[in-house]
């Protein structure tokens, strides 16, 4: 049986998020996130489009920023389209189901490796010294 690849990717925008509105009134969000694979020269990178909807959108809208490190998880696939010169062509894509901040907006570096607390993630409302523990 096959099933739907569900990722998670940590990446820093390579745009602003793109919000729009669907002919029904429901709130979409476009990310653009460079996945970088390899070093020097074996160094490649995957260019993904994360989609979000509804309040989630919106919320991306509002608070994501070009160069803000983000996280974001759900299905994946991989669709192919003809390019204007007849070649294949290949997008990467991921319907977000959720979306985190990751690091601080004045880090330099990527986040740090993953722990079992997620590494510094910052909730989306409120101050981390609100948080109860």
């Amino acid at each position: 049986m096959m099933g739907t690849a569900n990722l998670t990717l940590v990446a820093r925008l390579a745009r602003d998020p793109e919000l729009r509105t669907t002919s029904n009134g429901t709130s979409v969000c476009s990310l653009t996130l460079p996945v970088d694979t390899g070093f020097g020269d074996n160094k490649t990178t995957t260019w993904w489009t994360a989609t979000l909807w509804g309040k989630r959108a919106e919320a991306a809208a509002n608070y994501l920023r070009k160069g803000a490190w983000v996280s974001v998880s759900g299905p994946a696939r991989i669709r192919q389209y003809d390019k204007r010169d007849g070649s294949a062509g290949f997008s990467a894509e991921v319907d977000a189901s959720s979306w985190e901040f990751v690091g601080n907006k004045s880090d330099n570096e990527a986040p740090a490796a993953s722990s079992s607390s997620g590494g510094q993630r910052h909730a989306m409302s409120g101050d981390m010294k609100d948080l109860p523990f």
